[in-house]
This record gives structure tokens, sequence and C-alpha cells, in this order.
């Protein structure tokens, strides 16, 4: 089992490819800018789908960043025939505040996640670090949370200098590493309802908090450290 240590994981995410697809070209810039103050080393940019299959080919992004409207064709229907044409890193898309059926149309049409214009640059970019450090590299490693190995394939949590250990469940397991790809960003709530139940309305904030108490206490049967903090939007990983 494959483990990787933080600054792998910190490297790995900073050597992604981002394209981003957005007309308004200030706004692209500012994103452009942000992105590589933050030490991304390959940023892509577009203002017209015209020139996106092109730039598609040539870039190959991990994450393209799409906006929801674009003046010279459908997000949607490029979003979708990404997915159809065997596309399936992530794709998070741009859309404007209030634009409620944007999202459940941006969801359906294959995106991976969204965030709302205008935005806050820090939580754009724990998004971003989050997409980019996808679910699916978890399977085959293992990961050090304080004093704890955490095995998400085996839903298990061991204490390094013991022999103690603690089976999680399926929803433990999926929330603790959001929190780790999250890491040392903060996640919402809402995030985290969106990810681990996937925006099903039926899930109340009451559930989620159900699940982190419990994650708690079976973390607290192995080490007195609290591990999983509730911050001002959330919860967080501690060091």
């Amino acid at each position: 089992m494959q483990v990787m240590s933080p600054n792998e994981r910190k490297e790995m995410v900073l050597s992604s490819r981002i394209l981003i697809v957005e007309d308004n070209s200030f706004f692209r810039a500012i994103l452009c800018q942000q992105l590589t103050l933050e030490g991304f080393k390959h940023v892509i940019e577009i203002g017209f789908l015209a020139n996106f299959d092109n730039t598609l080919r040539d870039a190959n992004p991990d994450l393209v960043l799409l906006s929801s409207q674009m003046p010279d064709g459908n997000s949607m229907d490029i979003c979708r025939r990404l997915r159809s044409n065997g596309f399936f890193k992530s794709i998070v898309m741009l859309i404007p505040k209030g634009a409620d059926d944007a999202i459940a149309l941006g969801l359906e049409a294959g995106a991976s996640n969204y965030i709302t214009k205008p935005l806050r640059i820090a939580k754009l970019i724990a998004l971003i670090r989050s997409q980019l450090f996808q679910i699916g590299t978890f399977d085959d490693m293992q990961f050090e949370i304080g004093h704890l190995s955490f095995e998400p394939a085996n839903k298990m949590l061991f204490d390094i200098d013991s022999d103690r250990m603690q089976t999680l469940t399926e929803k433990e397991t999926t929330i603790l590493k959001f929190l780790y790809q999250s890491f040392p960003s903060d996640m919402s709530k809402a995030q985290i309802l969106a990810e681990v139940w996937g925006f099903q309305n039926t899930v109340s904030t009451h559930t989620l908090e159900t699940h982190i108490y419990r994650l708690r206490q079976k973390i607290r049967q192995l080490t007195d450290k609290q591990l999983v903090m509730t911050t001002e939007n959330g919860y967080r990983l501690t060091d």
C-alpha cells in the first residue's frame, strides 16, 4: 500500500494542469494570477468555446474551470459532451449567484462540483485542491492523520504506536477522505453534505453532525487529540 507524504501530495496538486474557460477577461486574468501565486505551475485560459476543443487536446487538463455562461456556445452541452467522450477528470462550474437552475443543470451534465460568482479566491483554491486530489487516488494508499494511520480502502484507523484500531463506516470514511483532501483548509457543512450525500434534499445538517460525532468518538478511542475540528464555516483536520 503506497504511503503519500504531505510534500508529495502538495507537489502532485501543484503540478496539475488547470484550464480556465471564462469570457470575462478581467476575471480570467485574476484567476490566472491567483493560481500562479498559489504555486500552480500549469494554468491555461481561453475566453471562447470556439477554441475549446483544440485547447483541451493540447493542454490535457487535470481540471477544467468552466463558466456556465459563455457568449458563443452552451457550457452544459460542452460538459455533457466531455463526459460522453470519456473525460472523467474534474469539471468545476463557475455559476452566477442565485442561478439555482444552472447548478442543477451543471451537475446533471456531469460537473464534478461548482462555485458561485462573485467568489472568494480562498474558497476556490480549497475546492480546486480538493478536486485535484481525486477521491480515487485513495484506493491504494494510506495516510497519517496526527498519530493515526488512515486506510480508506479498508475503512480503518490505526494507532501507529500500538495495535489498536477502529473500523469506520462508509460515510465516516468518505467524510475523513474529503477532510484530508481539503487540509489545511476547512470544508463547509454544505460542501460535505454535497460530496458525501450527493445533494440529497432528505439529508439534514443534523445527519452530518451525528456522523461527525460518531467519527470523533472512534478517533477518541485511539488518541486524546481532537483531529476533527469545528470551524466557523464547517470542519477541518488538525495537524
